[in-house]
């Protein structure tokens, strides 16, 4: 039987692309000529080696994030035109919305458990009220450290008298899923709705 259910964040409760935050970023250069997007993006996003893997663990503000960007390219950029930017990225997805409130109306506690930021996660907060139907919020930067590292996941059994393997994480990085696996946390790989349907239908009577 499943007693909790944690959730990612990006392309599971909410599908985003952040490519266009290069593309975006690259336009609004002064020496758009020395470099492409997609040397922005891996700049930015490489998995071992994005520059927002230091803000994504709180060791960067907000302001030294944007000062940092915007010195590196050379933006044309003002704080408020930088987060719109960086911000709108995301949209809902109604059927993984459907499932959390199907659940928190069933008593289940939800947590959801993100790889996010300050600017990220403010913007998420204002625009999208299903995350305020959580129970719980766990977030890199605010615990300083991302997933796949284990002290992140173990934030979820800090106050729950839960067993591990009660819970059910739903990700949509395999490598994610495979790690919490390995911290004794069952999980399922996200793609879509339905799949989750089917293993409430198997597990919560």
């Amino acid at each position: 039987m499943i007693k909790l259910f944690v959730f990612d964040l990006g392309n599971v409760i909410l599908p985003f692309e952040h490519r266009q935050i290069a593309v975006k970023l690259h336009e609004a250069s002064l020496i758009k000529d020395r470099f492409t997007p997609d040397d922005i993006f891996r700049y930015l996003f490489d998995y071992e080696k994005g520059f927002v893997n230091a803000y994504e663990e709180g060791r960067l503000s907000s302001k030294d994030f944007y000062k940092k960007i915007k010195e590196r390219y050379k933006l044309e950029l003002e704080l408020e035109e930088f987060k719109d930017i960086w911000n709108d990225i995301f949209e809902e997805d109604p059927a993984v919305s459907e499932i959390i409130l199907y659940l928190k109306e069933r008593g289940y506690p939800i947590v959801l458990l993100s790889n996010t930021n300050e600017l990220h996660f403010s913007y998420v907060m204002e625009r999208f009220p299903i995350i305020h139907h959580f129970d719980e919020w766990i977030l890199s930067f605010e615990v300083g450290a991302k997933k796949p590292q284990e002290k992140i996941y173990n934030m979820v059994f800090e106050t729950r008298s839960l067993e591990r393997h009660e819970a059910l994480y739903i990700d949509d990085i395999p490598e994610y899923i495979a790690a919490a696996a390995g911290y004794g946390i069952p999980g399922i790989v996200f793609k879509e709705a339905a799949d989750v349907w089917k293993v409430i239908r198997e597990n919560c009577v």
